[in-house]
Order: C-alpha cells, then structure tokens, then sequence
C-alpha cells in the first residue's frame, strides 16, 4: 500500500511545472484554481499512476481484507485516487489560505550537489506571496493529513495515527525525491530524447 501510494504521485507530481528561484512570480487565484484542477481530477497522471499502483498492490494482496479480482482491485484503486485527492486538496487549499507557492523552485545554480542540495531544501521550503522563503507546511500537512485520513476507510486493524503518521513519513521522503526529478528533468528529457533518435 506504500509503495503504491506513491507511484500513484509520482506522475502528477513531476508532471508540475515549476521555476527558478531568481525568477519568482506568485500565483494569482485563477492560477491556483486552474494547477488545482489540472494536478488533481484533470490529471491523466493520476489515473494511470493509480491504476499501476493498484496493480502492484493487487499482486501483493495489499491489504488482504480487500480481497482479489476486480472488487479488490476497484477498492486498491478508488483508495489511491482517494488519497492522492485528499493530498493534494490539503496541500493546494493549505498553500492558497496561508499565500503560500504550491509550485518547486527550480536552482539557477550549477552542479549536480548544489542542485541536489537545493531540491532536498526547497522541499521543505517555498516561498509566500511577497517572496519571503517559509517553510512548507501546507505540504507536510499535505503528506501526514492525508495519510492519516485515508486510514479511515481501510480495513479496522489500521490505525489512523501510527500507520497514518508512517505513510506520511514515507511520502515526504518520497518528496525529495520528486525534487530531485523536477530538479533534473530538464537534463533526463533531453537523455530520453537523445536516446530514441537513430
């Protein structure tokens, strides 16, 4: 169930589009709205990542109380698009009332370290409307709140708070590594690119 909970992320996730860090520009309201609704129900990304994580959770009969066949699979596959909408709901909606960036902050600096150091920073981080760095709550509440949620409609011998706090951890540090991706992806693009040219 972790590990699908976060392949199920990991599409949408990288799929955001982000900007440096010298060139911050907040977000307006119909901005919010429209990644809300692009990272959320209008993302292909969810659902394919969804439907390959259930997958993987239906081979290994995660949980078992959910039984095999379609009804199981149904049940492994509405729970991660649950959970992942919970998540992103949180963090989108946390990030807009605090004035927070829901958006990664790409490093105009170069270097593989300096680059990796600044995406494992700035995934604890973001910036707020006047560009002030704070640290990124909205996405810490984003990965604990919904991890702890979703453990409500999972079989009875899941507890909210310690199997709820235990996904929240494994998806934060599934966090820095989507920085990490983000991070890259210009360079990983341009690698697919080149690799399928003759």
């Amino acid at each position: 169930m972790r590990l699908a909970l976060l392949l199920s992320a990991l599409l949408p996730a990288t799929a955001a589009f982000a900007q440096t860090v010298s060139s911050y520009q907040p977000l307006t309201g119909s901005e919010r709205w429209d990644r809300y609704w692009k990272d959320t129900i209008l993302s292909p990304g969810l659902y394919f990542g969804a439907a390959g994580a259930a997958s993987i959770d239906q081979l290994g009969n995660d949980s078992p109380e959910w039984g095999q066949g379609v009804e199981g699979y149904a049940k492994r596959s509405a729970s991660l698009l649950g959970t992942f909408a919970l998540q992103e709901s949180i963090h989108q909606g946390g990030a807009a009332i605090l004035g927070y960036d829901p958006r990664y902050q790409n490093c105009a600096c170069k270097g593989f370290f300096s680059r990796s150091g600044h995406a494992i920073k700035w995934t604890f981080l973001t910036r707020n409307t006047n560009g002030a760095t704070r640290f990124n709550l909205p996405l810490a509440a984003s990965a604990y709140g919904s991890g702890m949620l979703s453990m409500y409609w999972y079989p009875a011998r899941f507890n909210p708070l310690a199997d709820g706090v235990r996904l929240g951890n494994q998806q934060m540090g599934f966090e820095v590594g989507v920085s990490l991706l983000r991070e890259f992806s210009p360079e990983l693009k341009r690698l697919f690119r080149l690799r399928r040219k003759p």
